[in-house]
């Protein structure tokens, strides 16, 4: 792919694949999607900024902590200066709501140059209520996120049933996914239903549920 896609279309299903390995690299170069993440916190050294700038399609830029989901333990002050000092190389970054107060200069950096906030909340156990994932759509929103994305453990019917009512009534860009033993049928009927954002993995699986970034794409032109 000769010329970098710079930003990420927000009316669409975009398919994303999860750079979280240094293979991944060379699999994004050749694979035609819509945009990559590209994980921080996973790979075995910090990326450098010529590594984003090099990529074909725009980078969401993701380092959690261990807390998070992350692959190991990272102090605050650490995820703030990789977070800034990719920030220039990366087209959205994607924070954990409940990292905003401890990270809210990344937030800031992004808005000023006009990059999307995507803030993320992650339930590992269980599909919440549909009263607290408003409570959670609502707050993200509050906090300024210009996509909110909702990932969940989908072990029921009545999980992803919740979880498309949210997406139906969203005011707004929203990404949803399961994880789980529900997790691959959910993530392709969201990413159908209008969930902006649909995460597969590049080089190997990631996370329980988790589609390949190119099987998941294939499927979905498809359908």
């Amino acid at each position: 792919m000769s010329k970098k896609k710079s930003r990420i279309h927000l009316a669409r299903a975009n398919v994303v694949g999860v750079i979280h390995t240094p293979a991944g690299f060379q699999q994004a170069r050749r694979a035609d999607l819509s945009a990559v993440e590209v994980r921080a916190d996973t790979l075995p050294r910090p990326p450098l900024p010529a590594e984003l700038s090099d990529l074909p399609h725009p980078v969401i830029l993701t380092v959690r902590c261990f807390d998070e989901g992350g692959a190991r333990p990272l102090a605050d002050a650490t995820r703030l200066a990789l977070y800034l000092e990719l920030l220039p190389a990366a087209a959205a970054v994607d924070l954990e709501t409940k990292s905003l107060p401890a990270l809210r200069e990344v937030a800031t950096a992004a808005a000023r140059a006009d990059k999307p906030l995507i803030l993320s909340h992650h339930d590992f156990n269980a599909t919440p209520t549909l009263a607290r994932l408003r409570t959670i759509a609502a707050r993200a929103r509050d906090e300024g996120a210009d996509i909110v994305k909702i990932a969940t453990k989908t072990e029921t019917a009545a999980d992803i049933a919740r979880l498309l009512t949210l997406l139906d009534e969203s005011p707004g860009p929203l990404a949803i996914m399961g994880m789980g033993t529900l997790g691959r049928a959910a993530r392709l009927l969201f990413a159908r239903a209008g969930s902006v954002l649909n995460y597969g993995w590049l080089d190997k699986p990631q996370v329980p549920g988790q589609w390949s970034a190119i099987e998941f794409r294939d499927l979905l032109a498809r359908s």
